[in-house]
């Protein structure tokens, strides 16, 4: 059925695997790696898969952890002195109020830490975090950036609320400056080399850029196109060399098979094919609800409900807490299935009690305004369909 989509010229390209407890169901490319030249995609492919990168880059924070390097509920003073004095946004007024405490490395793995992103805000606040750079790219350097962010108040007091942005971001230039290595490197090292993920990294090498995708998205009334660059510029066309700023939120690109590599430590108790990255209660915890239900029944995501009753959030990733979801955004399967999908199509689940994982690769890209007027829908019609290949 997912031909369907290619075929209507509404996705240009799809990867899907399906693996269960060690056997590969399903994988199968369908569509184009480059519309002009009909090019096909293959399973080698390379993605960009945006925030499927805030996965790794927790897990890479509670390999720190587990090495007694950080601990979750250390300040994030004690590496980055430039968020002492926090302020935050009035509930009621327009007034600013003083944080009540500190913020912890537990509040940027829950977005519970109060940043955001620019496109979710207006005014003021949107041109501040503008000035950060691309959400993926940026010409600051890491204390150039975490200088900036400090200078901006905070949404809700650390702890209270869900906000989702720029929250693992800064937790992957922690890491950084805690390894004194660029975060790549660290991830390379740490998870990537360990587990043969050969095809992820920040900076496609030349010699693999001939199996990227083209960003694939629409133009004004709709029609597949390909964009020069992703949305709102938030990467450039090229990314120049020297760039110290590494996102750790949404910087990765990866192939369906590394990815899956990467899937298995949490339907395997921390460890992919025999190589242990987390201990088993390390990633328990990792994969347990840490929100509460009032958090839980207010978090909005561009003003829609994000878990209510039957999702919650761990450390970095969804949670399913409730069986019969009604869909599958962010993740699915039975209760304790975990994933976090990525905004230019990628999406993935870890079922560790049917030893089940899915995984989804696109590059459907649209603006803001463009998913308002109903543009670009096509994508969450097509992961429902995946989700229920099986």
């Amino acid at each position: 059925m997912l031909e369907t989509f290619i075929n209507e010229k509404r996705i240009g390209g799809i990867n899907g695997l399906i693996w269960l407890d060690g056997e590969v169901l399903m994988q199968e490319s369908f569509g184009y790696k480059n519309l002009e030249t009909q090019e096909p995609l293959t399973m080698d492919s390379i993605f960009r898969i945006s925030s499927m990168t805030k996965p790794i880059t927790s897990v890479l924070a509670l390999m720190l952890y587990e090495a007694g390097k950080l601990d979750l509920n250390d300040p994030i003073t004690n590496w980055f002195e430039q968020f002492k004095e926090m302020q935050v946004l009035g509930s009621r007024t327009s007034a600013l109020e003083k944080a009540k405490r500190e913020i912890t490395i537990l509040d940027l793995l829950t977005h519970r830490a109060g940043f955001t992103y620019s496109e979710f805000q207006q005014g003021e606040l949107r041109e501040s975090y503008r000035a950060l750079g691309g959400d993926i790219d940026s010409t600051l350097t890491n204390k150039e950036w975490v200088t900036k962010l400090a200078k901006l108040p905070l949404l809700n007091q650390p702890g209270e609320l869900f906000n989702y942005g720029r929250s693992t971001d800064l937790l992957g230039i922690l890491i950084a400056t805690i390894e004194e290595k660029p975060l790549g490197r660290v991830m390379k090292e740490k998870i990537f080399d360990p587990l043969g993920m050969t095809d992820t990294f920040f900076e496609v090498p030349e010699s693999k850029k001939n199996r990227c995708v083209s960003n694939f998205g629409f133009n004004d009334i709709g029609e597949l196109v390909t964009l020069e660059t992703v949305p709102l510029k938030m990467a450039f066309k090229e990314r120049p060399a020297g760039l110290e700023y590494q996102s750790g939120g949404q910087g990765l690109w990866s192939t369906i098979s590394d990815y899956l590599k990467f899937a298995q430590i949490f339907v395997e108790g921390g460890s992919s094919n025999g190589i242990r990255i987390l201990k088993p209660e390390t990633i328990e915890n990792m994969c347990t609800n840490k929100l509460t239900a009032s958090q839980r029944e207010h978090s909005r995501l561009m003003g829609n409900p994000m878990f209510q009753q039957d999702y919650g959030f761990g450390l970095g990733l969804a949670v399913v807490c409730q069986e019969d979801i009604s869909g599958s955004i962010p993740c699915s399967g039975s209760v304790g299935s975990v994933g976090w999908p990525g905004a230019y199509g990628g999406w993935w689940s870890a079922d560790p009690e049917n030893k089940t994982i899915s995984i989804f690769l696109t590059h459907s890209m649209t603006e803001p305004g463009q998913l308002e007027q109903g543009i670009g829908f096509e994508l969450y019609e097509a992961i429902e369909v995946f989700s229920n290949y099986v």
